[in-house]
This record gives structure tokens, C-alpha cells and sequence, in this order.
């Protein structure tokens, strides 16, 4: 089962789960091993953000860099809350008329007068658990439980939406070797990025451990100067570096 599977199954496992039970209970403690220092919640929290939180701590998928899911007890209020991490994570997507994937999460605004894209507002939160138009999200807090929702693609009263990765998501690469000699290529080429996912890593050196410079979204033409060892020399909006050429296409 992958990571995304994990972070949906352990919603789904808490449908039912009422405000003031043991299990409810739970959740809070669960979102408190998870959370930020001082971010902490307790019992009179309101707690549909706190659920998010329990179910990225018990798949083992909490935010880590620019991996996993935001944690948080607020939906989008200061620097610590659920939408302005995923914002610097590069998983913020803010259209209603994205067609989400299981294992995103939904930020809804109650006062979104339903034209246009919604840019302000973050009232309540919830995982997708089935794609489709609509699709179903599991939501803490939704009448004092946890309980299921049904929403249109495109739908009043949709904020935005976390595209979280997951870790055994990320392209994966060989085990590093001794570099030989970088083969320039004769002149620039132009590539596509063309991956299974959302994005494709760009770093300072031609191995999966260097230091990371910027993710490359799905569908970027870069400018390509030389390989090495499966990496290909990638310029992309003015930086240089490597990224595996796997998930690469001449254009």
C-alpha cells in the first residue's frame, strides 16, 4: 500500500468518530506529537484541521521539507497554518476547478459567493478519499464528527486545495557512482519535464542526495547542456543544475 493510500485509510478509519469520545480524543493527542511547538490543541479546539494533522502523524506522511502533508491546527491563518506551508512547498493549488486525487486536502470558505476563483477565505478543511466529479472528502469536525462529504469540481465554497508528495511518489534514481568526466552535449537542446507526478527535482550536483535548488513542474521546457551518468546539465528559469533524465523529453 502506497503512502497515499495510507494517509486516506486511516481517514476513512475515523468516519464516525464523535466530539468528546475516546477517539476523538485520540485524534487531538495524535495532531499534538505531530504539530509545531506551540501549536498544540485540546479538547475544545475546533478540530477539522487537527484531524488532517492526526492522520498525516499515524501514516507516518507530516510535512518534511517539501515532502508530506502541512500540519497544523489553523486552515489559513498566520505563517504557521495548513495553506500558507503548503505555499512553501510548492503543493498550493488555488482553482476550483481542479479535479482532485485521493489523498489531497480541501480548504472550503463559507462565504465564497461562488464566482471565480475564491483567494481569501479558509473556514474548514478535509481529505479527498475518492476522485470523481464530486468527489468525497472525510472531514473532522463535520457536525461534531468525522463524516463524509460530497463536492462538485468547481463548486461554490471551494478555497483551494494541498497537492501533497509523498515520499515513495518521488522519481526514483540509481545509487550514485563515481563521476566520470561530464559529456557536454553539442549544443543546447531543449527538454520537456515529463513526469509520473507533479514535479521533477533540480539540483546542484548529478546524485539524489546533493542539495536541492527548486522543483521543475510537469510539463517545463529547460534548456539541456550536457549528461552524466542518467543526469542531464538542466538550466530551468535562469538556474543551473542536475535533474534525472528519466523523467525527461526532447522536445
Amino acid at each position: 500500500m502506497s503512502k497515499r493510500d495510507d494517509f486516506v485509510k486511516k481517514a476513512l478509519e475515523w468516519v464516525g468518530t464523535k466530539e468528546g469520545s475516546k477517539g476523538h480524543k485520540q485524534i487531538v493527542a495524535d495532531y499534538n506529537k505531530a504539530c509545531d511547538k506551540g501549536r498544540k490543541a485540546d479538547a475544545s479546539t475546533p478540530w477539522c484541521a487537527v484531524f488532517v494533522g492526526a492522520c498525516a502523524q499515524e501514516s507516518g506522511t507530516v510535512l518534511d521539507g517539501a515532502v508530506g502533508v502541512p500540519v497544523d491546527c489553523s486552515c489559513g491563518t498566520g505563517s504557521h497554518s495548513l495553506i500558507e506551508k503548503a505555499k512553501k512547498a510548492g503543493i498550493w493549488v488555488e482553482r476550483d476547478d481542479y479535479n482532485p486525487i485521493i489523498g489531497d486536502v480541501i480548504i472550503y470558505d463559507w462565504k465564497d459567493k461562488g464566482t471565480g476563483d475564491d483567494t481569501t477565505g479558509h473556514d474548514h478543511t478535509g481529505i479527498v478519499t475518492k476522485a470523481g466529479n464530486p468527489f468525497t472528502v472525510t472531514e473532522g469536525n463535520k457536525n461534531d464528527a468525522v463524516g463524509n462529504r460530497s463536492v462538485k469540481v468547481n463548486g461554490k465554497n471551494i478555497r483551494g486545495f494541498i497537492t501533497p508528495r509523498f515520499a515513495d511518489e518521488l522519481a526514483p534514481v540509481p545509487t550514485p557512482e563515481p563521476a566520470p568526466t561530464p559529456t557536454p552535449a553539442p549544443s543546447a537542446d531543449t527538454y520537456k519535464v515529463k513526469t509520473n507526478g507533479s514535479t521533477l527535482a533540480l539540483r546542484v550536483a548529478p546524485n539524489a542526495k546533493s542539495t536541492l535548488i527548486c522543483w521543475m513542474p510537469n510539463g517545463s521546457k529547460v534548456t539541456v547542456s550536457g549528461s552524466q551518468n542518467g543526469w542531464l546539465r538542466t538550466t530551468y528559469k535562469g538556474q543551473t543544475g542536475w535533474a534525472y533524465g528519466k523523467w525527461m523529453q526532447k522536445v
